[in-house]
């Protein structure tokens, strides 16, 4: 194994080992980031891009503008729908109509525009998942170093109260022990 050529890596979901490392993307997938094919990329987060014209969505679905797949919750665009070919109520998206579809084919001729599209959504949609993540992780620091400071001003408080109750039991040890004292010399003169 040569060192200077690190083994490629295989796709986390499908074990697939891409042809370049640019095709595989860091996802944060459940709370861990982790690497994906750009096919596996898209088959996890079906419903956030059209799987006809690989644009993104934002957060919003308008029924009368996207049609969603009756097998999966893949959305598209009704404008990319061809009309003639399939009615409003069984829109099958493209991986729901072939078994054995790819989102990401690419051959020896290089990427095709259509390959472009298809690894651009990919690639964005790695981005999104990142930022969400990172936002979380902030969020999550922030929260953790509020409850930190509250935590310190408690054991500032609970050591000033120490200090306290120990400098309170040293003055009355020391008040006893003057009495004691006190009292021993009082015997003591009144035995001799």
């Amino acid at each position: 194994m040569n060192p200077f050529h690190p083994s490629p890596e295989a796709c986390d979901c499908c074990g697939v080992t891409p042809t370049s490392p640019l095709f595989l993307h860091t996802i944060s997938y459940r709370a861990i980031n982790r690497r994906f094919c750009t096919n596996c990329v898209l088959k996890q987060q079906q419903g956030t891009f059209c799987p006809i014209c690989f644009e993104l969505f934002n957060d919003s679905f308008i029924p009368n503008i996207h049609l969603m797949c009756i097998r999966c919750p893949s959305i598209a665009h009704r404008s990319c729908v061809l009309p003639s070919s399939t009615p409003d109520f069984a829109f099958l998206c493209p991986a729901c109509a072939d078994p054995n579809f790819s989102y990401f084919k690419v051959d020896r001729r290089g990427i095709d525009f259509h390959a472009n599209k298809v690894l651009a959504a990919a690639a964005q949609i790695s981005a999104n998942t990142l930022t969400r993540a990172a936002v979380a992780i902030r969020l999550d620091a922030e929260r953790r170093a509020m409850v930190a400071v509250g935590a310190r001003k408690k054991a500032i408080e609970a050591l000033e109260l120490f200090a306290d109750v120990a400098a309170k039991e040293q003055e009355e040890g020391s008040s006893e022990q003057e009495d004691d004292s006190g009292t021993e010399n009082s015997d003591s003169e009144s035995s001799d």
